[in-house]
C-alpha cells in the first residue's frame, strides 16, 4: 500500500513522502505489526484507553508495551510469548483478577512490570518464573489477600516490590527471603495479622534495617494492641511465640513385608509446629513415595512396607520460634522367612604366639541369623576375656597362646535352619631352647656329648656348625635324633667353638659352646 502511494507521488506533499520513506527505512515489519488504533514508534507500542479485553499481538522487536487503562481481565499463559526484547510492560489500570503461571513466559529481558490498580486476588505459584532480569514489580492497589510460598522465587535482580494497599493478612515464611537484590519493599496499608506466624518477617525487616541496603514498610492491622506498629519493631515476646514441645513420641516397630506402620508424633507450640520426619538423619519427602503419608495429627504412615524402609526414624517439630526432635526409633524389617546362608566363611589361619587372630564369619537370612562358635568337638568357647565375638559374627582372640590352636566351628541359626562352617587356628611359636649345651673340657681320645633341644611350632630342626662352617664329614661327629652333638675320640684339632641352631619356618635361634682338649702327656699321666 505504501509502495502504491509512493508511485502516486503526485498525491502526496513532499513532507508526507519524507515521513513515508523514514518509516520504510526504520522497519516495515514493525509498521505492519502495529495493532489497530495503537500508537507505535520504533520499538514502543502504546495501546491506552482502547477498551481492550485481551493482549494484542505486537512486533517481536517491541521493547516497551503500554496497555494501561483498558479492560483486560485475564492473562493467558503465553500472552507475551517470544517478546524476548521487551524491557517495560505496563498493565496497570485494567481489570486483571489473577496472575497465572506462565503469563510472562519468554520475557527474559523485562526490567519493569506495572500491575497496580487492577483487581488481582490471586497469584499462582511461580507466576513470575523466568523474569530473571526483572528489577521493579508494582502490585499495589489490588485485592490480594494471600501469596503462595514460591510467588517471588527466581527473581535474582528484583530491587523494588510494591504490595501496599492490598488485603494481605498472612505471609508464609520465606516469601521474600530469596530476593537477594531487594532495596525497597512496601507492605503497608494491608490487613496484616501480627501473630507469631509473622515473626520471620519481623526478623527479615530488621536485617534490612541493620544492613542499610534495603528499605521496607510493613505495619500491623491486628490485633488492636499492635495496630499501626511497624512489623520491624516486633519481638517474639509480643507475638506470644512458643517453642514446640513434643506431647507424644514414636516407638520402635517390627514389621513384615507388605504391612502398614504408624509412627506417632504430636507437638504443641505457637504457631502450630510443622512436623518433619527424618530417616537416617535425612528428611523424608512424601512426594517422592506414595506409600508415605503424613497424617493430620503428625503421625507418619508407611504402607506396603519393604526392606528399604528399615532404619532409624525421628520426628522434628518446627516453627518460627524454634525446633525440637523426638528420640530416635528403629523400624526393623522382616521379610519372608529364609534359611541362613554364609556371606563370609571362616578360613584356616596361622598366627604367632602373643599376637591376635580373627576368624571371620557372617551370614544372612530372614530372620537375621544368630552367630555362635564352638571349639573342637562342639565344645563351648572358654570363658576367657581374650576371646570375643565381633558385631559381624567373627571370632577374635587376642594374645594367642599355644592352647588356642585347634578346630573352630561357626554356627548361623534362625528359626528356619542352622548351618555351620569349620576352620583351624594354627598357632605358630618361634623356636626356644629347652636344653642348652654347656662349654666342656675333655681328654684326648674321650667322647664328648653336647645336648641341645628346642621347642616351637612347627617343631624346629637342630643343626650344628663349627666356627660357622659345616661339621667335618666323618664318623666321629654325629648329631643324634635328640639334637645332641656327639664327638668320639676327640683330638687336639677338635678344640674350638661349636654352634647349635634351632630352625623352623617362623624363626631361628642360636647358641655357642667351647670345646677344650687336654692332651694326655701334659697332666703327668
Amino acid at each position: 500500500m505504501l509502495a502504491m502511494a509512493l508511485r502516486a507521488g503526485q498525491l502526496f506533499s513532499p513532507c508526507l513522502l519524507t515521513v513515508a520513506l523514514l518509516l520504510l527505512v526504520s522497519g516495515p515489519q514493525f509498521v505492519l505489526s502495529c495493532p489497530s488504533r495503537c500508537l507505535c514508534f520504533r520499538t514502543t507500542v502504546r495501546c491506552m484507553h482502547l477498551n481492550l479485553e485481551t493482549v494484542p499481538a505486537v512486533s517481536l522487536q517491541t521493547t516497551i508495551l503500554d496497555l494501561r487503562f483498558n479492560k483486560i481481565k485475564d492473562l493467558q499463559p503465553g500472552s507475551f510469548k517470544r517478546l524476548k526484547n521487551l524491557n517495560t510492560l505496563l498493565l496497570n489500570n485494567n481489570h486483571i483478577r489473577r496472575i497465572p503461571r506462565g503469563a510472562f513466559e519468554d520475557l527474559e529481558n523485562l526490567k519493569y512490570l506495572y500491575l497496580y490498580k487492577n483487581e488481582i486476588q490471586s497469584i499462582d505459584r511461580q507466576a513470575f518464573k523466568g523474569l530473571v532480569s526483572l528489577e521493579q514489580l508494582y502490585l499495589h492497589f489490588n485485592n490480594i489477600d494471600s501469596l503462595e510460598p514460591e510467588s517471588f522465587t527466581q527473581l535474582p535482580k528484583l530491587e523494588r516490590l510494591f504490595l501496599h494497599n492490598n488485603r494481605i493478612t498472612q505471609l508464609v515464611p520465606g516469601t521474600f527471603t530469596q530476593l537477594q537484590s531487594m532495596k525497597r519493599l512496601r507492605l503497608d496499608s494491608n490487613s496484616l495479622n501480627c501473630d507469631c506466624e509473622l515473626l520471620w518477617l519481623a526478623d527479615l525487616l530488621k536485617e534490612y534495617a541493620e544492613s542499610g541496603n534495603a528499605q521496607a514498610a510493613a505495619t500491623c492491622d491486628y490485633p488492636s494492641r499492635l495496630q499501626g506498629r511497624s512489623v520491624a519493631t516486633l519481638t517474639a515476646q509480643e507475638l506470644n511465640c512458643e517453642v514446640p514441645r513434643i506431647t507424644s513420641e514414636p516407638r520402635d516397630v517390627d514389621v513384615t513385608s507388605g504391612n502398614t506402620v504408624y509412627f506417632t508424633c504430636r507437638a504443641e507450640g505457637n504457631p502450630k509446629p510443622q512436623i518433619i520426619w527424618l530417616r537416617n538423619n535425612n528428611a523424608l519427602n512424601m512426594r517422592d513415595d506414595s506409600r508415605l503419608n503424613l497424617l493430620e495429627d503428625g503421625t507418619l504412615m508407611i504402607q506396603n512396607t519393604r526392606e528399604t524402609d528399615q532404619g532409624v526414624y525421628q520426628c522434628m517439630a518446627k516453627n518460627v520460634a524454634g525446633e525440637v526432635k523426638t528420640s530416635e526409633v528403629t523400624l526393623r524389617y522382616f521379610g519372608a522367612p529364609t534359611r541362613p546362608s554364609f556371606v563370609i566363611q571362616p578360613q584356616n589361619t596361622e598366627v604367632l604366639v602373643g599376637e591376635s587372630v580373627t576368624l571371620e564369619c557372617s551370614a544372612t537370612g530372614q530372620p537375621q541369623p544368630r552367630v555362635s562358635w564352638t571349639k573342637g568337638d562342639r565344645t563351648p568357647l572358654p570363658n576367657d576375656a581374650r576371646i570375643n565375638i565381633t558385631p559381624s559374627g567373627g571370632l577374635f582372640i587376642q594374645n594367642v597362646v599355644q592352647d588356642d590352636g585347634g578346630q573352630y566351628t561357626c554356627f548361623a541359626s534362625n528359626n528356619v535352619d542352622t548351618i555351620h562352617a569349620t576352620a583351624y587356628i594354627i598357632v605358630q611359636a618361634i623356636p626356644q631352647f629347652t636344653v642348652t649345651p654347656q662349654d666342656q673340657s675333655a681328654l684326648e681320645g674321650h667322647t664328648v656329648d653336647f645336648p641341645c633341644e628346642a621347642s616351637g611350632y612347627p617343631q624346629p630342626v637342630i643343626a650344628w656348625t663349627r666356627g660357622g662352617s659345616p661339621l667335618p664329614l666323618d664318623r666321629r661327629h654325629v648329631v643324634l635324633s635328640s639334637g645332641t652333638l656327639r664327638i668320639t675320640r676327640v683330638a687336639a684339632h677338635d678344640e674350638g667353638q661349636y654352634e647349635c641352631q634351632a630352625v623352623s619356618p617362623v624363626g631361628t635361634v642360636r647358641t655357642s659352646v667351647q670345646l677344650s682338649i687336654q692332651q694326655r702327656g701334659k697332666d703327668g699321666g
